[in-house]
């Protein structure tokens, strides 16, 4: 299914990362319309590519387009869509993380279709699923030609699944650490930045050509009294994956999902 018009209100790195991406896509949207906040990035988008229009207000994004994405922050959300009008044409496609669709609709309304989505900024060179809920069309053929969609069964799922949109920033912090470590013992950043940047991309490479479980892909990857083993025993010394745990139940009860109880 074609999107033929498509419009964005809020205009930061996300709406940034999706429409790059579409500008390289098989099937380019006719017109993109973006909200006027963010006017750096909006102008930016604006001058690289023929089909942006930047809207001298957020109710003309709405006026113009069928499909409007929202892709405001969650702090200011409700103010922002409290002033907007949609109708009953619209279809809405939510980015907001801890917006739910009961939360929304009251908001949107008339507006009856409606759906959310957890785009990441990596969907700028298709390289990343974006999670989907309910199962949509016109979100399926967006995001398939972004680097695919993940059409998720029930909105506690999505909620579920979105968590793990919040290590990316702890994945850097991660590889900066080794990074530094490296440097430290005689390496050069730039050196321990680009091994360690082929080293990861080989492992995620890896994970993404089987259905092996990532238990069962450590075990794989690890020798008995080896160096992996080393490490892996020393990390779980100190709790560090428990750790992932505990960020993980909070970060779900911020967005509104239901922690369960864990057998340690």
């Amino acid at each position: 299914m074609s999107v033929g018009r498509i419009g964005f209100i809020g205009t930061g790195s996300i709406t940034e990362a999706i429409v790059t991406g579409l500008a390289t896509c098989a099937d380019v949207p006719t017109e993109v319309w973006l909200s006027p906040r963010n006017a750096q990035i909006a102008d930016r988008l604006a001058q690289a590519y023929p089909m942006v229009q930047v809207a001298g207000e957020n109710q003309e994004v709405v006026d113009r387009c069928d499909v409007v994405c929202l892709a405001v922050r969650p702090q200011v959300a409700e103010s922002v869509l409290q002033a907007l009008r949609f109708s009953g044409r619209h279809h809405v496609i939510s980015f907001i993380a801890t917006y739910g669709l009961d939360k929304l609709r009251t908001l949107i309304a008339p507006a009856k279709t409606l759906v959310r989505a957890a785009p990441l900024p990596t969907v700028a060179e298709h390289l990343c699923n974006t999670l989907v809920f309910p199962a949509d069309d016109i979100a399926r053929s967006l995001f398939t030609q972004l680097g695919g969609a993940i059409e998720v069964g029930s909105e506690e799922a999505f909620d579920v699944l979105f968590s793990a949109t919040a290590t990316m920033g702890s994945y850097f912090a991660l590889l900066h650490n080794q990074a530094r470590w490296l440097e430290q013992h005689g390496s050069t950043y730039s050196e321990a930045r680009d091994y360690l940047a082929s080293l990861h991309f080989g492992l995620a490479s890896v994970a993404r050509k089987t259905q092996t479980r990532f238990d069962e892909l450590s075990k794989e990857f690890t020798t008995a009294g080896g160096l992996n083993e080393q490490v892996l025993d020393a990390l779980g010394a100190h709790r560090v994956f428990n750790a992932f745990d505990d960020a993980f139940d909070q970060v779900l009860h911020r967005i509104g999902g239901t922690v369960s109880q864990r057998n340690e």
